[in-house]
């Protein structure tokens, strides 16, 4: 896990009522335009691609707010593959890169 949410995981969410069983619920069907995706997919592949080579205060900062989390590698190639994979669904690819 990357980020870590101030909101328990279980019980009651936001608007979980209205969505039935919750945003934690894998099987909600939401609309999200698709040119939002694409921006999404855009950034987080950009952003797996800066990770590739970070400065020094980048490590540094990255090592004190997620100690347990991936290394930065990792994350990056993690990044660059949701990248890939949303960008492949809206291409009609089914998500594989």
């Amino acid at each position: 896990m990357i980020a870590r949410s101030r909101r328990p995981a279980h019980g009651p969410q936001p608007g979980g009522g209205q969505l039935g069983g919750g945003y934690d619920d894998p099987d909600v069907v939401v609309g999200v335009p698709a040119g939002e995706l694409m921006d999404w997919a855009w950034l987080v592949g950009h952003l797996g691609q800066w990770l590739t080579a970070p400065g020094e205060p980048t490590v540094g900062e990255y090592t004190d707010q997620f100690p347990a989390g991936p290394d930065l590698p990792g994350l990056a190639w993690m990044l660059e593959a949701i990248g890939e994979r949303i960008a492949a669904l809206l291409d009609g690819d089914r998500g594989q890169p």
